[in-house]
């Protein structure tokens, strides 16, 4: 897998993934004119919908319905607006088999996502010529 971001205008930026999407991104005012998630609305984006994807294939294997179900993300701050914690909600609608809600939340935990934040790798940064 690859990455690529290329720098537009203004804060926009657009990234390729492995030739097949481009995602783009801006940054809120003041820094940017708000056209597009900021990048950490994607990382956070990311985590909620791996999660919300866990859950789904946990409902088709034991074939109950996933309508009604979603899943919420609510992030938490310190006073330097750093990352301190991540609150995921699993929310099931009334019929949602109570039985069924412990396997659901293991399942929708299993997301690779939150488990490479819990066990996060080494990130390098070098500078290399086009």
């Amino acid at each position: 897998m690859l990455l690529v971001s290329h720098l537009l205008d203004g804060a926009k930026i657009s990234t390729r993934i492995d030739d097949k999407f481009t995602l783009d991104n801006d940054q809120p005012a003041p820094f940017g004119t708000d056209t597009a998630p900021a990048p950490y609305d994607v990382f956070l984006a990311g985590v909620v919908a791996c999660a919300a994807y866990f859950a789904q294939r946990y409902c088709r294997k034991w074939k109950l319905p996933h309508e009604g179900i979603t899943v919420e993300l609510e992030p938490v701050f310190d006073a330097q607006h750093l990352l301190t914690d991540l609150k995921l909600r699993v929310k099931t609608p009334p019929g949602f088999p109570p039985e069924h809600v412990a396997g659901l939340l293991r399942n929708a935990g299993a997301c690779p996502v939150k488990k490479t934040l819990e066990n996060p790798p080494r990130i390098s940064l070098e500078a290399a010529r086009a």
